[in-house]
């Protein structure tokens, strides 16, 4: 069983007591013997200024390069290698910590990448972008190391930041439009996560959201690349490959589990979208983190 850490379980004199976190890496209290690989319950942003090392988001590898941002969002199995090398900024927060403002929910919408980091984990800053991003980073760590640390200032400073690195990745803005489609995004996210397990069924997802299935694939489409199938049949396989790798359950019991009552059906699909048989892939991937 892969252990899951809460904001909680982090200590630093620079917090909101279950809300945010920030602080130097190396500085930063971890649990006692904390195990990895682990998944997190909030969200956390890595600014690697020192000790270059490798990072495992999903059975993913990556390269952490210098004056590099990482991603991580709640429920992703990650592994820092040499991690007590690092040096750098943490930032944890919850995902209820942002929406606690004015704009609430609509507000955070408008950070789509963080809801992205599946396919993009990762921001490689440019020497012209690194100044102007670490002014806003030091503003709100000087904010978060004040004893009359400001929450609400906390929260702007933060979205200061976040929309900074937003502008980084795309110079297209977002109108009112693009706006409603990410939020709907965002609730089909949110069902998916919930119910991927038992519901397959475009029409159930089209049906909560109040939406044909024809207008759900659009809006998917348009703001995800992906329809709302592949984002399901994609949520089913990264978590068959999860639990092949973590998991002491057979491929039998793990297609069971993730609603397959036919196991013939989940081997030949799983194949299909992997190019290897589960147990195939088990037998590869589980090597990365023995």
């Amino acid at each position: 069983m892969i252990a899951t850490y809460r904001i909680e379980d982090f200590s630093s004199l620079c917090a909101i007591p279950g809300q945010f976190v920030m602080d130097r890496f190396e500085n930063i209290g971890r649990p006692i013997n904390m195990v990895w690989p682990h998944k997190h319950n909030f969200y956390e942003i890595l600014w690697l200024e020192k000790g270059p090392s490798k990072h495992t988001i999903d059975h993913h590898s990556f390269d952490l390069s210098l004056d590099s941002i990482f991603f991580i969002a709640p429920g992703q199995i990650h592994e820092l290698a040499q991690e007590e090398d690092l040096r750098g900024y943490s930032i944890m927060f919850s995902p209820a910590f942002l929406a606690l403002g004015d704009g609430g929910q609509e507000l955070f919408s408008g950070l789509s990448f963080m809801e992205d980091t599946y396919a993009h984990p990762a921001l490689t800053l440019l020497p012209k972008e690194q100044e102007g991003l670490f002014t806003a980073l030091n503003m709100l760590h000087i904010e978060t190391k004040r004893a009359d640390r400001s929450p609400n200032i906390i929260r702007h400073l933060l979205l200061a930041f976040l929309f900074q690195i937003k502008r980084m990745i795309t110079d297209k803005p977002v109108d009112a439009k693009d706006n409603l489609q990410v939020i709907m995004v965002k609730k089909f996210k949110v069902l998916l996560e919930t119910h991927y397990k038992q519901e397959t069924r475009l029409s159930f997802f089209a049906d909560a959201l109040f939406m044909t299935a024809a207008h759900l694939n659009e809006v998917l489409k348009a703001v995800t690349g992906k329809t709302a199938g592949e984002s399901i049949r994609e949520r089913l396989l990264l978590e068959a490959k999860r639990m092949l790798i973590h998991s002491p359950l057979t491929v039998g019991q793990i297609s069971a589990e993730l609603g397959f009552t036919d196991f013939s059906y989940f081997s030949r699909q799983f194949k299909k979208q992997e190019g290897l048989s589960p147990a195939a892939f088990r037998k590869t991937k589980s090597l990365m983190y023995r």
